[in-house]
């Protein structure tokens, strides 16, 4: 294994260093790359496929390009001794391009039987570029300029990659569940994949999901990022953030009056057709802890503060938080808003994360006069979200 060049990427704050090896060498490594991520993407099939043609190309003599990895150790020196960083620093590395080349690699491995063949195979050079030093941010904008081609991922895809650690792990008392335990009571346990939705709508500046194509958008929206502090984890900020509002709810004690008690809407179907008589939350946090509301908020911190406004993630303030009139009548107001949302929209999910990211905007913008006020900010998000159109 070879170190060829070092070079500073200035756009993501790290060490571009590019590599010579044999495959044999980075096989070490690659088992890892494709099996300790549950949330990475399936590798793409088909005899037709670019990827099935590589194989005998390969075979062939032909170069690869290269492979990227990130090599995130705190304090890590690569270039020092890749070979140990290979073999004893495997949960350091990550895989930023070349999935399909990787299993490739292995495919071959398996598949050829003839020993002299595999020897050279093994002996072949690839080249692997190695991003030392780069932070989560930089990663994800990594993979999204490098993954632009027929296999595009989704953004909301490499968020999810990207934050699989702070699974089934507490970021300060906050905890964050798999689907099967979405269910869960606890007050500041929410679900993963709600989660990554709201960041994945922060981001992005909408509060509606993101189509696979918009790949070029997104670029341009992680631009919008550096405007926050770089050094700052924008997603555990993100999830304290939201965290407090949830907390500051619980204690209003908000809740629908027993005469208009029924069950909760539960689905979040884009595409249902006439509205459900059934309330859409019977207390506040029914209300507001669902994927619709967390996206809303993600869209209207990142719009309100791209306008100018004072606002930011880490200094989102809920301690003041009131209701501003009668707690019965604003849960009665805020259920009967989603209703006629209902009744009127095509798209119900759509219209929904709309009415929120209108709640938000009026919420927590100092210079609104509905700011932190959840009376005036449910009538604004009512009124705004027909004007805009539904």
């Amino acid at each position: 294994m070879e170190v060829k060049s070092v070079l500073e990427d200035h756009k993501v704050r790290a060490k571009s260093i590019l590599v010579e090896m044999e495959v044999q060498q980075y096989l070490v490594l690659a088992e890892h790359l494709i099996n300790s991520n549950p949330f990475q993407r399936k590798r793409v099939r088909g005899s037709k496929t670019v990827y099935s043609l590589l194989k005998r190309d390969f075979l062939e003599g032909c170069v690869i390009p290269p492979i990227v990895l990130a090599y995130t150790k705190d304090g890590g020196d690569f270039a020092s001794n890749p070979m140990k960083a290979f073999h004893e620093e495997k949960t350091h590395f990550s895989l930023l391009d070349g999935l399909q080349r990787t299993y490739t690699l292995l495919d071959l491995r398996s598949e050829i039987e003839d020993p002299e063949v595999l020897t050279t195979f093994m002996k072949r050079r690839i080249r692997c570029e190695i991003y030392q030093g780069i932070d989560r941010l930089g990663i994800l904008y990594r993979m999204l300029t490098l993954n632009t081609g027929q296999t595009t991922m989704s953004l909301r895809h490499q968020v999810e990659i990207m934050y699989i650690d702070f699974l089934d792990t507490r970021i300060e008392h906050v905890q964050l569940l798999r689907e099967p335990e979405k269910t869960s009571r606890a007050l500041s346990a929410y679900s993963f994949k709600d989660a990554i939705d709201g960041f994945n709508a922060y981001i992005a500046r909408s509060e509606s999901p993101l189509d696979r194509g918009e790949i070029l958008d997104n670029i341009t929206s992680l631009e919008n990022i550096s405007k926050e502090t770089r050094d700052k984890d924008l997603f555990r900020d993100f999830i304290l953030a939201w965290d407090r509002f949830i907390v500051a709810i619980d204690g209003l004690a908000l809740r629908l009056p027993d005469d208009d008690l029924e069950e909760d809407q539960r689905g979040d179907d884009d595409d249902v057709g006439n509205a459900s008589p059934r309330n859409w939350g019977s207390t506040g946090l029914r209300a507001f802890k669902r994927p619709q509301a967390l996206s809303g908020f993600g869209a209207s911190v990142s719009i309100l503060r791209d306008a100018g406004d004072d606002v930011s993630l880490s200094l989102l303030d809920f301690s003041t938080l009131e209701i501003g009139g009668d707690g019965d009548e604003f849960m009665l107001s805020l259920n009967r808003s989603i209703s006629t949302l209902n009744s009127r929209a095509k798209r119900i999910g759509n219209a929904q994360r709309l009415y929120f990211r209108q709640f938000f905007r009026a919420l927590v913008s100092p210079s609104s006069g509905s700011f932190m006020n959840l009376v005036r900010s449910e009538s604004e998000a009512m009124t705004s979200s027909l004007r805009i159109g539904i």
